[in-house]
């Protein structure tokens, strides 16, 4: 209490200091208290500027989180998560990776209707180095397997060479004729899948009834050895390492989107 109390006197005394004679002291008292008001509306004028700004910056900042929202949104509207099941490309979805965007098609239709080798006929066996087995094994087996299996007999047919020439317009039911017309959509590039392939075929659309499959058996593209490669049985899902040229299986292509 004393120091605000001897503040008015130190400001008197400096005044009084500071004067001139025939100085107005009250006057110049007047005149400081003046600016000490006016700088202090400047300041309040000030804040309420800094609190206007800091408003304007949170209204800025919570709409650009609605817009970052809304963009999301419409991205996710655009590119809808994949189904097992669906309908696509010219075939049925069966494998669908962690992104909900990428997988694996089933072709609709058998590739043939009567059951082929898995070896090129009468070229014999031989060991192609079809060997690879996962997802995406199926594409690298089919490319070995007709490599290998086409250099004895051109023309020959097996398995994996009537996987790799399927090609279907988007009802996945006709086949695509050269040349294929430019209005067409056609689909290409199927191959014969690899053993884990072909059951998680088995398990994803023949076991919960989502496609029809013959109950016989089907071919995969992963080779067991010279004289065998794996098939699956679509009556009892058992698969099993047999011959390559004594078993007339069964060809479903499948695709990767």
């Amino acid at each position: 209490m004393k120091t605000k109390s001897l503040l008015p006197l130190l400001l008197f005394f400096s005044i009084t200091a500071e004067a001139r004679p025939g100085d107005d002291i009250w006057n110049n008292i007047s005149e400081l208290y003046a600016g000490v008001n006016s700088a202090k509306a400047s300041i309040a004028q000030t804040n309420n500027e800094v609190t206007t700004i800091r408003s304007m910056l949170d209204t800025n900042n919570a709409q650009l989180q609605t817009l970052s929202s809304e963009i999301e949104s419409i991205k996710s509207n655009k590119n809808p998560a994949h189904y097992i099941g669906e309908k696509y490309r010219g075939g049925l979805i069966f494998y669908i990776d962690e992104s909900g965007q990428h997988g694996l098609v089933a072709s609709l239709v058998d590739v043939n209707s009567d059951g082929i080798e898995w070896r090129n006929g009468e070229s014999g066996n031989k060991v192609t180095n079809a060997r690879a087995d996962g997802i995406g094994a199926g594409e690298t087996n089919t490319r070995l397997i007709i490599a290998q299996q086409t250099a004895d007999n051109q023309n020959g047919q097996f398995a994996a060479l009537l996987a790799s020439n399927f090609q279907v317009l988007d009802d996945g039911v006709t086949p695509c004729k050269t040349p294929i017309a430019s209005e067409s959509i056609c689909y290409s590039g199927w191959y014969l899948p690899s053993a884990y392939e072909l059951q998680l075929m088995h398990n994803n659309l023949n076991h919960a009834n989502l496609s029809s499959f013959t109950e016989v058996l089907y071919w995969s593209s992963t080779e067991a050895s010279v004289s065998k490669a794996w098939v699956q049985n679509f009556a009892t899902g058992e698969i099993t390492a047999e011959s390559k040229s004594n078993i007339l299986g069964r060809v479903r292509a499948i695709n990767h989107f």
